[in-house]
């Protein structure tokens, strides 16, 4: 079998005498998006345009043999996706999928080629997870064609790799320190000074923090600092698995926030006033990217320290310090049967009473007594 392409792609197309400009490389085609160099957004936009609409969504019940993955894939990032609050993260997993599967049918979809698919992730450098959040994109995408475009005459079994084992990595106060100090001291990272301290001491996800603005939005979370409030989404936005309930500020983040909000709206931007509270020299941030793993080895620490690690840290922290399990859940914005099987060892109460109970022997236990005697 012939070695995959990479599928669409951007790469950035250097010219003589001329500025240079983003491209759509997908195999030996080149298309232009017209987006200079500094317009990474606009280009990123145009590829999902292009990925879109390369392919027409089926229509009406057929066979396996007949339906190709890559028309599935892309009914479901085009009629799905914008209706989740997961578009973005449909829109990346399915970028490889399209890459690997190409021209072929649900028909092809069997164990041995979901692992094919997994090993030749991994050989372009990515963790199994990543192919197992590739491939739960492909069989939600299954699903939703057999109901709304469906039905097929039977549902392939899409082979996840096994679940890895969840990360339990939290940093201790120091190494959050040293964090910050590396933080600090590296160029044009001030940002994830703002994104660790936020993250600490409120142990909101990763996404939800990097939307946050200083005044309330439809579509993303705010801090109301005057009643000490932190909204997690916005206003239009709604409840999803991923928890994310309204938290009291915490009383060592406030002045910072107070601080960094009054350094914001007296800067000012190409749109005017600054409103994100995690921005780079007043530009939004997607994601966190080069910065964090240059911080993160600035300090001294291992890889295994993302982005995620704040969150484990704050609810470790919670744990270790006695707050009441039902009043930590709902700060952190997590079940209580979530925290207490992750965090709860954790909690200085944690089977204390089993710890320290006693059991006094019996010396001449009650014989049972035998029906008819």
């Amino acid at each position: 079998m012939s070695r995959p392409s990479k599928g669409p792609r951007l790469f950035l197309r250097k010219r003589e005498g001329r500025a240079p400009v983003w491209v759509i490389r997908d195999g030996s085609e080149e298309h232009s998006t017209g987006c200079s160099r500094e317009d990474t957004e606009g280009a990123e936009r145009e590829l999902k345009n292009y990925i879109v609409g390369k392919h027409r969504p089926p229509t009406g019940p057929a066979r396996l043999e007949d339906v190709l993955i890559a028309d599935v894939i892309n009914a479901y990032v085009k009629d799905h996706a914008p209706t989740t609050l997961s578009a973005d993260f449909i829109f990346h997993t399915s970028r490889p999928l399209l890459a690997w599967w190409r021209e072929r049918s649900l028909a092809d979809i069997r164990g041995g080629t979901c692992r094919d698919y997994v090993k030749w992730r991994v050989e372009q450098g990515v963790l199994k997870s990543t192919a197992r959040h590739d491939l739960s994109t492909l069989s939600a995408a299954i699903k939703f064609y057999h109901q709304e475009f469906g039905p097929l005459a039977a549902l392939p079994k899409v082979v996840l790799p096994k679940k890895p084992v969840a990360r339990d990595r939290w940093l201790t106060r120091d190494e959050v320190a040293r964090l910050l100090r590396a933080a600090r001291a590296t160029r044009a990272c001030g940002h994830i000074v703002r994104f660790i301290l936020i993250a600490i001491y409120s142990g909101t996800r990763s996404r939800a923090i990097l939307g946050l603005k200083w005044t309330p939005s439809h579509g993303n979370g705010h801090f109301d600092l005057e009643n000490g409030v932190l909204y997690r989404k916005g206003r239009n936005v709604a409840e999803s698995s991923k928890r994310q309930p309204p938290a009291r500020i915490h009383a060592r983040l406030l002045p910072h926030l107070k601080r960094w909000r009054q350094r914001d709206w007296t800067a000012t931007n190409e749109a005017g006033q600054i409103d994100t509270v995690v921005h780079f020299y007043g530009r939004e941030i997607a994601k966190l990217r080069n910065s964090w793993d240059t911080v993160v080895a600035n300090a001294k620490l291992g890889e295994d320290v993302v982005p995620h690690t704040c969150r484990h840290t704050a609810a470790t922290w919670l744990m270790q310090a006695g707050v009441d399990h039902f009043e930590a859940a709902g700060f952190l914005g997590m079940s209580v049967d979530t925290l207490m099987r992750t965090y709860g060892h954790h909690h200085p109460k944690f089977q204390s009473s089993a710890a320290q109970s006693t059991t006094k022997r019996v010396a001449n236990p009650p014989r049972q007594k035998i029906a008819g005697k």
